[in-house]
């Protein structure tokens, strides 16, 4: 049986600001990529309340779809259809000066999760993460 991922403790940072998320982020095995109908970008970390990932900024008004799926082809993973919701997307950049690509940073929050997604997710974390 596997340990259960438990809820974040709530901690101070230091600017003396209260840590908002409930669950420890972690980074996850590189080729880890988020997928909508829209957008295809790697996963910066991810927790068992949410992930965030970057992807190419099209300069479209694209909003983002409910539903995404997270992909590690090199370890044959898919989870599917998980129903979310936007927390931020910020345009970040990368590159030199003279080849920056414009990318965003979208941070969703994983909402009304199967038991099913849940143990999925769950089972990503402990064995996929640093």
């Amino acid at each position: 049986m596997m340990p259960r991922l438990k809820r974040r403790t709530t901690t101070t940072l230091p600017n003396n600001t209260k840590e908002r998320r409930k669950f420890t982020r972690f980074t996850p095995k590189n080729g880890t990529m988020a997928v909508t109908s829209h957008a295809l970008g790697p996963v910066i970390d991810i927790s068992m309340g949410g992930l965030s990932f970057r992807y190419m900024d099209d300069k479209s008004e694209n909003t983002m779809t409910d539903f995404l799926g997270i992909f590690l082809g090199s370890d044959n993973i898919l989870i599917d259809r998980i129903q979310s919701q936007v927390v931020s997307d910020k345009v970040t950049t990368q590159g030199t000066s003279f080849l920056q690509t414009r990318s965003r940073q979208r941070s969703i929050q994983f909402i009304s999760l199967t038991p099913d997604q849940q143990k999925e997710i769950e089972s990503f974390i402990l064995t996929k993460t640093q």
